[in-house]
């Protein structure tokens, strides 16, 4: 079984954004696609206000972020595709906004171009990024993660994440986005939970799809 990659993840995403300059992009922030309305619903359960400092990890080319801009006080979103940060950023320009800064960054290393600590970080959200880890590197990830949140804080995930046997929806495979295990690697939803419990949060599910759900994590 093919192991996580970061760097050829991030080649994945940057001919991703590649593929977009020439073919477009959805200009909706949201659609009906099981992935993007797991985006919706993990969007919503942010309940954004004017003081929030969100952190959008696996920002890609900032959708969520800028949507989130017009929201709160100030985001940042962090990605290992530059590609993907710089079509973010040109969408930034466009708009003229001056609370929100795209920077490279991981989940293992949210900090790695820029100290994530002092900004006071309310939000983190996550959206169809996580899953490109492996178990033990989701766990590790997120404990550094909520480290960044102020207390209190809530951290959202909507991503795939297996609720059923991923065997009994094979067919289902193309429609949620995963790709079999080559750069995916879901895991089932109670380990998700387990991770986040074992680091203080409490934590509810909403069931999207047999494969795909959203994770709202409290921290208090």
């Amino acid at each position: 079984m093919p192991k996580y990659d970061r760097e050829r993840v991030a080649r994945l995403f940057d001919g991703m954004t590649d593929a977009k300059s020439v073919t477009g992009e959805h200009t909706g922030m949201f659609g009906q696609s099981i992935p993007q309305i797991a985006g919706q619903v993990a969007f919503e359960k942010l309940a954004l206000n004017h003081e929030d400092v969100l952190l959008d990890v696996g920002t890609g080319t900032g959708e969520k972020a800028i949507a989130a801009a017009r929201i709160c006080r100030q985001v940042i979103g962090i990605d290992v595709s530059r590609k993907s940060l710089e079509r973010a950023r040109m969408k930034v320009d466009r708009e003229s906004l001056d609370n929100v800064a795209f920077v490279y960054g991981g989940f293992e290393d949210p900090c790695a171009e820029l100290d994530l600590t002092p900004y006071g970080i309310t939000k983190i959200l996550a959206v169809y990024s996580l899953h490109h880890l492996s178990d033990q590197l989701k766990k590790e990830s997120l404990t550094t993660l909520a480290a960044l949140l102020r207390r209190p804080g809530r951290m959202v995930i909507g991503d795939i994440m297996f609720f059923e046997d991923p065997n009994e929806h094979r067919e289902e495979f193309d429609e949620v986005g995963y790709d079999a295990g080559d750069t995916d690697f879901p895991c089932r939803v109670e380990y998700l939970t387990y991770c986040l419990e074992q680091i203080g949060a409490d934590v509810h599910v909403e069931q999207i799809h047999p494969l795909v759900g959203v994770v709202i994590a409290e921290f208090v």
